[in-house]
């Protein structure tokens, strides 16, 4: 697993957002964050997208 994923995942987990709520906010489907975050599928083009998006929620949450 790419670090950044790790990142992404413990964050989401200790945030509770769901990979729903992700996709939702990066404008894809929820199979897609999953199989980029299960490290089945390159989640390079999303990587940006991704790290904003979990932050960006973080904060709305705050």
């Amino acid at each position: 697993m790419e670090p950044w994923i790790a990142e992404v995942v413990g964050k989401m987990h200790i945030h509770r957002i769901t990979q729903e709520a992700l996709a939702e906010r990066v404008g894809v489907r929820r199979e897609h964050i999953c199989k980029v975050l299960g490290g089945k599928e390159s989640g390079a083009k999303l990587k940006d997208k991704i790290l904003t998006a979990v932050d960006e929620m973080i904060e709305m949450k705050s």
